[in-house]
């Protein structure tokens, strides 16, 4: 295959084949996704030009990393970062049994959520989140992948309409063949939290008939009682009947619970010989890798929000060290050929270099190639 050499199929998707791969000048490895096009429908077509489309625009810190995507011989290949991590779900089933501490979860739920937060304000709906299209790197960040059925909405009001995704995940919108937007995300992501938390499906059926009724239904499953009531209600939150009552992405990650749990890490680590009361009823913050990527995602979406402040004499009052998530919805423009990145891509967020976790994001950074490199400064 030109620059890659195959080394083993490691997984099998609706679309086609997953394989392990080497590039031949960096030494790097990476996924391959191979697309046969042959006999493809239409519709299987668009699904495949979407997913290269949408991952060449995506730049986030918790999203697989793009890399490239061409045509060979009537099989569209699609070259990906490689998560040496495995998946979450893989993760959950090696517990044995065994509950993830609350620190885990919420570590992995806080990234989670940053990724889906930076999909939702492009109008991106991810529509099939599981455990299994979580994925963590050699150095346990969380990265979101499998992105081709996600759709681009046209403005933040559309709703979408296929009936897509898989069952376990699926919202009661879905089930009832009623629209639905980014609150179905919101939905899939309370069924993750609560499967980190115990182990299992959040609704479980022996067929698709009996599942549908307990998901329309709307019985919010038992929640285990090892965790505190604040991680319990934002699952119970996520997992409302009602889209209009779920919380949006947005308002999850400023939820009192997680800015704490955040800030708790932050001050322990400006304190090193002092640690977090183990007996306490309070959250455990979650790792470096959440945390660091949550303040400095705070800190720019401040500062690009901020207008210049006119001089004074008086001293500045003191700024929040959290500062909120929100802000303004940007459009995509879902007319670009596969390869094509858009004309004005969202930059990735800028990391300092004293940060481990940056050294660390640095390290993974997948390289742009030549051709898709071209392809951004010549769009055909």
């Amino acid at each position: 295959l030109g620059e890659y050499q195959l080394i083993k199929q490691i997984g099998k998707g609706s679309y086609g084949e997953v394989w392990l791969s080497k590039h031949q000048k960096d030494r790097r490895q990476y996924v391959l996704k191979k697309i046969s096009l042959v006999n493809a429908s239409q519709k299987e077509r668009k699904s495949a030009e979407q997913e290269c489309k949408l991952l060449s625009q995506l730049k986030h810190p918790n999203i697989v990393g793009y890399r490239d995507s061409f045509e060979l011989e009537g099989i569209l290949y699609i070259v990906m970062a490689y998560c040496e991590g495995g998946d979450v779900y893989t993760k959950l089933k090696e517990q044995k049994g065994v509950p993830l501490p609350e620190r885990q979860i919420v570590e992995w739920f806080v990234q989670v959520a940053m990724a889906l937060q930076y999909m939702h304000e492009r109008n991106i709906l991810h529509r099939d989140l599981k455990t299994q299209n979580i994925f963590l790197t050699r150095s346990k960040i969380i990265k979101v992948g499998d992105l081709g059925i996600a759709r681009v909405l046209d403005s933040s009001n559309d709703m979408a309409k296929t009936l897509i995704g898989t069952p376990y995940y699926m919202s009661p919108e879905l089930f009832s063949n009623k629209p639905y937007n980014h609150k179905s995300d919101v939905w899939a992501l309370g069924c993750c939290v609560y499967e980190m938390a115990t182990l299992k499906h959040a609704f479980n059926a022996r067929d698709f008939s009996s599942l549908s009724y307990k998901i329309l239904k709307g019985r919010t499953p038992d929640m285990p009682t090892q965790y505190s009531s604040e991680l319990l209600e934002l699952m119970r939150s996520m997992l409302n009947l009602s889209p209009e009552k779920r919380p949006s992405v947005n308002r999850i990650l400023r939820d009192p619970f997680i800015r704490r749990s955040i800030q708790l890490f932050l001050e322990s680590t400006r304190r090193p010989g002092i640690a977090p009361n183990s007996a306490s009823r309070q959250p455990l913050p979650p790792s470096p890798s959440s945390a660091q990527q949550l303040q400095r995602q705070q800190h720019q979406q401040e500062h690009v929000r901020r207008p210049p402040r006119p001089p004074t004499s008086a001293a500045p009052a003191p700024q929040p060290s959290m500062p909120p998530f929100s802000s303004p919805s940007s459009r995509r423009n879902s007319s670009s050929s596969c390869t094509s990145a858009p004309s004005t891509p969202a930059p990735a967020p800028k990391l300092p270099k004293s940060s481990s976790v940056a050294s660390e994001l640095e390290a993974e950074a997948v390289p742009e190639s030549a051709a898709a490199r071209q392809q951004r400064h010549h769009p055909r």
